[in-house]
């Protein structure tokens, strides 16, 4: 995300490797959602987000550290700023997603936090920094006709039918905060490359965020099953996964595709995402998927689809700043 990926293959042919690696992408984050699902009454929140974080953190530092040590110049004028987004794209939203996963079917969390584009719009049109044009306007119009449709998981005869829970609440709010990060980082980019840049966002939403949540909720009675002597290989799995999985090698993939095929084309390949986390919920869990939230996943994809294809304006779009970001 010069702390962006280079463009290098903006024009022409992708390599099937880059195509392959963004494909790769996109079913490693779609299954997150579906994997904390599936632990979330046998690991409490804290344990997840600390542990998670503790062994990618423990896998990606090493890879990272000969261009941490390269950039260590431009990381140390640029340490406060880098602080702060990753308190807000990494902690707070690792937080609020996995929450979401905790509380609510998988398959809402995915097409809940595939909104985030639309919330890079909306900021920016609200600060004035982009002029949405018609079609962009359509766009999210009818991403979030999606939203509510998905939200509704069907259509109430009366108006008492509809129930936003906690954990839609949770979703949303992590698409709005990565939201935040990605506008942010877009308008002005950090001159460390994309790996540097998500090893030490990952840092700094570990250091400020996931340790005080976890040592909180020791204090406070809470009980890791990692830490008191308890079997518990099955959810052991499910967390090595989820670190060694979606977390590192998908954001590795993310930043060998982007940096082959420009952020521009390799956004797109994200919409996969939700399709991965829908099939994985449905297959791998037995949730239900109602018809009218197939008819809001269609329509939340499509809006994406139109608002982004219609073009920016001032604001970069939220494909390129998402560039070496660490994974949702």
């Amino acid at each position: 995300m010069a702390a962006q990926v280079t463009e290098v293959a903006a024009q022409g042919k992708a390599p099937l490797s880059a195509i392959l690696a963004l494909l790769a992408t996109a079913l490693l984050w779609g299954s997150n959602h579906a994997a904390a699902r599936a632990i979330h009454d046998a690991l409490p929140l804290p344990s997840l987000v600390f542990w998670r974080w503790a062994i990618a953190l423990a896998l990606l530092l090493p890879i990272a550290l000969p261009g941490l040590l390269r950039e260590r110049s431009a990381i140390r004028r640029n340490a406060g700023r880098i602080a702060l987004l990753g308190l807000v794209g990494v902690g707070l939203f690792s937080v609020c997603l996995y929450a979401g996963a905790y509380l609510s079917p998988a398959l809402e969390v995915g097409l809940l936090n595939a909104t985030t584009p639309i919330w890079v719009l909306l900021i920016a049109t609200f600060v004035g920094r982009a002029r949405p044009r018609f079609a962009q306007i359509a766009g999210i119009l009818i991403a979030m006709v999606g939203v509510t449709l998905v939200l509704m998981k069907g259509l109430p005869a009366e108006i008492e039918g509809f129930h936003f829970g906690a954990g839609n609440l949770a979703s949303i709010a992590a698409a709005v905060l990565f939201a935040v990060y990605t506008y942010s980082l877009g308008q002005n980019p950090i001159g460390i490359s994309a790996l540097s840049l998500t090893a030490l966002t990952a840092l700094a939403g570990f250091v400020l965020v996931f340790c005080p949540v976890y040592v909180v909720f020791l204090c406070l009675g809470g009980q890791d099953p990692f830490t008191s002597g308890l079997k518990v290989e099955p959810v052991t799995l499910a967390v090595l996964y989820i670190a060694a999985g979606p977390t590192l090698l998908g954001s590795l993939f993310w930043i060998y595709g982007a940096a082959r095929v420009g952020a521009a084309r390799a956004g797109p390949f994200l919409y996969f995402s939700p399709l991965a986390t829908i099939a994985l919920s449905a297959t791998l869990l037995g949730e239900t998927i109602m018809p009218i939230q197939i008819v809001g996943g269609a329509a939340i994809l499509a809006g994406l689809w139109i608002s982004t294809r219609a073009g920016t304006g001032p604001v970069r779009p939220a494909s390129e700043a998402r560039q070496g970001t660490p994974s949702p």
